[in-house]
């Protein structure tokens, strides 16, 4: 686990980077609008500029990203399981056998399972709470324990075979 956090690979920080850029101009706009709604139109300034940041950082880190993906072969998918990272390994093991779907359906049943056990009716505050902390749990049982069960056994076959 130690060894998996020291030495994280290129691709994946610059993935991270430009991801970010982007999802803090979705932040950027979201607080932005709101506070525009509100009657603070001064704010449009600042709006500008920061949306102009954020992209000029996000579009130079995506070019990066590119650049690297360019740069490194294809990993085998033979050598998945040979990954430092426990999730990473897990998740490349999941999406080669089932590509996105696993994924979407994870968050699709995480999403929708709650329901049923929460009670809406007596707080909100606790509602919310114990909604997102089951669809965590759910989450991360269905990902990465029920798909891993199912996907790498797949994965064990198909190595052997090839």
């Amino acid at each position: 686990f130690k060894e998996a956090l020291k030495s994280p690979p290129p691709e994946r920080l610059a993935k991270v980077e430009y991801q970010s850029h982007f999802f803090q101009m979705l932040g950027i706009s979201f607080v932005c609008i709101i506070l525009l709604f509100k009657g603070y139109w001064y704010i449009i300034f600042a709006f500008i500029f920061g949306l102009g940041i954020s992209y000029s950082q996000g579009m130079s880190a995506y070019i990066k990203y590119t650049n690297i993906m360019a740069l490194i072969k294809p990993e085998s998918f033979k050598d998945y399981d040979k990954d430092n990272s426990p999730t990473r390994r897990r998740s490349k093991i999941i999406y080669h056998v089932f590509g996105s779907t696993a994924k979407w359906v994870s968050i699709l049943v995480a999403a929708v399972i709650p329901l049923f056990f929460i009670q809406f009716a007596e707080s909100r505050i606790a509602f919310s709470f114990a909604y997102v902390m089951m669809m965590i749990v759910i989450f991360f049982l269905v990902y990465f324990f029920f798909f891993y069960w199912v996907a790498n056994y797949v994965y064990k076959k198909e190595v052997k075979i090839k």
